[in-house]
């Protein structure tokens, strides 16, 4: 986007995709850290980051979205690599479910989600990045294409081995947790 005037309606763009595109960036960030606070900081840096850059923005017929998401992507890199596998404990990931009128269920539900998030570690990180960005961050197949620069038969094949993956994982998983109990 050349110009200031351009800017400024990138900046009224950004304000209004905050509205619609920030819990989706939060679960993204969530399911790829595993901390609630720190999926909600970083989301909103991502919109601090796409702000100050948004005079550079050029639309090439990739939705806006989608370079948010790349930003997102670039963020997480660079948070993964400083804190190297850091993650919340489930107690500590409780206290950011949106919590209801029971506190175990939320509790039980942050636990279900940190093994999940376990379990995904044994994907491939291109596996990792097609099932975050598809299930956690709700984009489509086209979406997830384009934030991650592959075809949209290149994300399919990623997206159903990543879930064999997962399968495969969750079952050895719970054999294991069955056979510690059989003794």
């Amino acid at each position: 986007m050349a110009g200031s005037g351009q800017a400024k309606e990138g900046a009224a763009a950004l304000a209004d995709l905050f509205e619609t595109e920030y819990e989706r960036i939060v679960r993204y960030f969530y399911a790829r850290i595993g901390d609630g606070a720190v999926a909600e900081e970083l989301a909103s840096d991502v919109f601090v980051r796409a702000l100050e850059r948004i005079d550079t923005f050029e639309w090439r017929g990739i939705p806006i979205q989608a370079w948010l998401f790349r930003i997102a992507h670039n963020m997480t890199v660079d948070y993964l690599r400083k804190h190297s596998g850091k993650r919340a404990s489930p107690i500590e990931a409780a206290d950011h479910v949106a919590s209801g009128d029971d506190p175990e269920a939320s509790v039980l539900l942050a636990i279900e989600r940190q093994e999940l998030l376990a379990a995904m570690e044994g994907l491939t990180e291109a596996q990792r990045e097609v099932i975050t960005l598809r299930f956690f961050a709700s984009l489509s197949c086209e979406e997830t294409a384009q934030v991650m620069k592959r075809s949209n038969g290149a994300v399919r094949e990623l997206q159903s081995s990543g879930l064999k993956g997962l399968r495969r994982i969750m079952v050895a998983k719970q054999g294991k947790a069955v056979g510690m109990y059989e003794d």
